[in-house]
């Protein structure tokens, strides 16, 4: 069980609070059993509780709203801790979000002393109202590559119905997230027809790769209705890339890649496979009239993976981690999957809410083709919770999922508790949990489609030490529609 939190942001009453945290922190009776454990014969000795190092509001509103956007949201956060400084980590997100797709600009935000005190400041360059080409931005991706450069890949656009201009950019830091410079162009198109979207970036970093520093920009290219996972590198730190090469040549309907480099330089990509199943990807551009009309959680899409040896030129034939990935929770949109790579053992680990949407699973594997079966992550949980985004770090065995709760009888379930599960034996089992910053009131979000954290949220880890991200709403201090911004954890597992 949870401690109660005795306080709650916006301005409501303790007794509120208290009624809503316990309704939110379901009894330990009423959860059902937990997976069992792979070695009955030697099961896990108790594991340490997970302490929570810091815990601060990392970045607000830097932007004014602009016409038809969202003021004051901040919204799908990411986050990248530096793998030689525990203590250095950067947080980025939109910054007053458009309910039909983007951001008038993104925001960018630092700790030095772990987590304990952060600075954020408009990333420039990207759109114009911070200096750059474009009128909106979106889904900002960091990742630190060899030598502590770090690279925050967005997706630019711009707004009028006739332009049909997007691109792909990538942004660097040479201080640790501080300031970015003028990004280069990965990926641009001006067809009507086409359009890129939810991108990815990582970078190899391994000392026994060929391919080390080589910086991967995937993305969901979509040509009419339906979309490919595609990726171009670069080998000179971003300043110039490759020929773009098809991941999925025989997916017609997929997105969402989350790429992972192994130790030897190979590289696997998972992503959604949404094809015969009804269910179609998510367009940046896309109204929030048409997300609001999508179907429910069920069927189920197939989470799959694909690997490259040859620095992703040529992909291997897919395999299917699971068929039963949910969608956004009702009245929410959210809920990618995520998946991550540990930096020392070289184990993957990916995280997805299912069609059942108070479960969140995990599976885990070595080399990319066989993945373990599902381990439920959130193992205390009722008929009536609901999680709400998910992701997933790990560092030397141990493995931190980050997610958020709601009760769907308190309130319509407009509260939403962020809290982590750890586990201590390489994702076999997660028996560690704690709370995670205030509760999130849903009234005060974004909207795009249904209330909007984002359709993602980060985590990350270095040396040992975990962060984690996500947006928090609440009753605008000066009044208003909209109050949501970003926070930020350091984790001790």
């Amino acid at each position: 069980m949870y401690p109660v939190r005795a306080t709650i942001l916006g301005g409501l009453s303790a007794a509120l609070t208290i009624s809503v945290t316990l309704a939110l922190a379901p009894a330990a009776s009423a959860a059902p059993p937990g997976p069992a454990s792979p070695d009955p014969a030697s099961p896990a000795p108790a594991s340490p509780a997970p302490a929570v190092l810091a815990l601060r509001q990392a970045a607000s509103q830097d932007i004014p709203a602009a016409p038809g956007s969202e003021p004051d949201t901040l919204v799908e956060p990411d986050v990248a801790a530096d793998p030689r400084n525990p203590d250095v980590a950067v947080v980025v997100g939109h910054d007053g979000r458009y309910p039909d797709g983007g951001a008038v600009g993104i925001t960018h935000a630092w700790t030095r002393d772990g987590g304990r005190s952060w600075r954020h400041a408009p990333v420039p360059f990207i759109t114009t109202a911070a200096g750059g080409a474009w009128d909106r931005a979106s889904d900002p991706v960091l990742a630190f590559g060899p030598g502590g450069v770090l690279y925050l890949s967005t997706i630019a656009l711009n707004s009028s119905a006739t332009d049909c201009h997007s691109v792909v950019l990538v942004s660097r830091s040479f201080d640790g997230g501080a300031t970015f410079g003028p990004p280069s162009t990965a990926q641009a198109t001006n067809d009507c027809n086409i359009f890129n979207d939810k991108n990815w970036l990582t970078v190899d970093d391994s000392p026994r790769s060929p391919y080390r520093g080589r910086v991967y920009q995937f993305w969901s290219l979509f040509v009419g209705d339906t979309a490919q996972q595609v990726v171009r590198w670069s080998d000179n730190r971003g300043r110039t890339w490759s020929d773009m090469a098809v991941v999925t040549p025989d997916v017609t309907d997929s997105q969402g890649s989350q790429a992972l480099v192994h130790p030897d330089g190979s590289i696997t990509d998972v992503y959604l496979d949404f094809t015969g199943t009804g269910r179609k990807p998510d367009r940046e551009r896309e109204g929030a009239e048409a997300r609001a009309a999508a179907p429910a959680a069920e069927p189920g899409v197939p989470l799959r993976a694909q690997t490259s040896h040859d620095g992703g030129r040529t992909w291997s034939a897919a395999v299917t981690l699971t068929t039963d990935v949910g969608g956004d929770v009702p009245g929410v949109r959210c809920c990618l999957p995520s998946a991550v790579i540990d930096p020392v053992t070289g184990r993957m680990h990916a995280v997805w809410q299912s069609t059942d949407l108070s479960l969140l699973q995990a599976s885990s594997s070595a080399d990319g083709v066989h993945w373990s079966p599902p381990v439920t992550v959130n193992r205390e949980r009722t008929a009536t919770t609901q999680v709400v985004n998910a992701d997933v770090a790990a560092y030397l065995g141990k493995v931190l999922v980050s997610y958020g709760v709601r009760d769907s009888a308190v309130a319509d379930g407009r509260y939403v508790q962020q809290q982590a599960a750890v586990s201590y034996d390489a994702g076999r089992s997660f028996r560690g949990q704690v709370r995670l910053g205030p509760v999130s009131d849903l009234q005060y979000a974004a909207q795009a489609g249904g209330a909007f954290p984002g359709d993602y949220i980060g985590t990350a880890a270095s040396r040992g030490r975990f962060y984690a991200t996500w947006a928090v709403s609440s009753a605008p201090p000066g009044g208003g529609t909209y109050h949501q911004v970003l926070y930020a954890a350091a984790i001790r597992p």
